[in-house]
């Protein structure tokens, strides 16, 4: 059905796919990510740094509490007592390897957003040299909403995602690989513990992702339309009243806004398991750890630091995955 000033109002159609995802990604990579290829290594290895140090914390933690459990220890059988000068030498230890961490994830969040902001500025500028190029039936079949839509919210949703998802991949993949490395180092065991309950929690992503994805794709479409009805509508008021359509055209806003209101409490409600559903995940294997951790300790296996460290490395572990 056509909108009141010409635009169509797409209130019966589905969500619409990438026509072709593989070409769009080979593009965006070429024309724009290519000319920052410095920038982006200087990026991968300042994560990768963060990210190794960060991993290596837990550890050397797990080693402070094991000098005040044999301290302690030997306290009550008459001994020394517990080192607190090596104990201090482990936390200034710890403290540098977390300020060179943290200073390092600075470098690279500062540098991928100006990467980031650059290339949005190149694509801006490329839109709208294109929308000048175009002719003029591609505005008869486009609502202003529609259009402006994809210069707003679609080119912010990128930004957004090469702001944040280029450095998540990289700090991701180094997290899990370090982790799992330091969680074989302290017992292979309870590291199989850990990795029984990654089937069930990625089943159980899977399922909320894919019935997220649907929600969100409908919310974004029909964001789009709201704005193009609201802009027409408004510019085209006096048209509107002229032919006695304020009705009919209040009915298509009520069918449009209706769509996007239950498109977006669904798609935000599913989104929003996502983090509980892991928490509970956590938990399942915080327990399990903790129960053969204990077992171990009592045979002599492990020290108490190093059950402390692995809780810390699971607890990363399942996050990241």
């Amino acid at each position: 059905m056509p909108g009141p000033m010409g635009g169509p109002m797409r209130g019966q159609t589905t969500t619409e796919k990438p026509k072709d995802f593989k070409k769009t990604t080979k593009k965006l990579i070429e024309s724009y990510l290519s000319k920052y290829k410095i920038a982006l290594i200087v990026v991968i290895i300042f994560a990768i740094g963060s990210t190794i140090f960060t991993i290596v914390g837990p550890k050397i933690l797990g080693n402070a509490t094991t000098e005040i459990f044999n301290g302690l220890m030997s306290k009550i059988s008459g001994g020394s007592g517990i080192d607190f000068g090596k104990i201090a030498q482990i936390a200034i230890m710890l403290l540098g390897l977390y300020l060179l961490s943290a200073l390092f994830s600075f470098i690279q969040g500062f540098m991928m957003t100006g990467v980031a902001q650059k290339i949005t500025y190149k694509i801006r500028n490329d839109i709208a040299a294109k929308i000048n190029r175009l002719p003029m039936n591609y505005f008869d079949k486009k609502t202003n909403g529609e259009v402006l839509s994809i210069i707003t919210n679609d080119i912010d949703t990128l930004s957004m995602n090469l702001n944040q998802s280029i450095t998540h991949i990289i700090t991701a993949v180094c997290t899990i690989i370090g982790i799992l490395i330091m969680m074989f180092s302290i017992s292979w065991q309870m590291t199989l513990i850990s990795l029984v309950i990654l089937p069930v929690a990625g089943l159980l992503v899977k399922f909320i992702v894919g019935k997220s994805q649907k929600y969100f794709n409908k919310q974004q479409e029909y964001l789009g339309h709201v704005n193009g009805q609201v802009e027409e509508i408004y510019g085209g008021l006096t048209v509107v009243k002229a032919f006695n359509a304020e009705n009919k055209v209040t009915n298509t806003f009520d069918k449009a806004n209706d769509e996007l209101y239950h498109s977006a409490w669904r798609a935000q409600f599913l989104s929003g398991l996502m983090h509980p559903v892991m928490n509970f995940i956590s938990n399942i294997g915080y327990v399990g750890v903790a129960v053969a951790g204990g077992y171990l300790a009592i045979n002599g296996t492990i020290t108490v630091g190093n059950i402390q460290s692995f809780i810390q490395y699971n607890k990363q572990f399942t996050r990241a995955n």
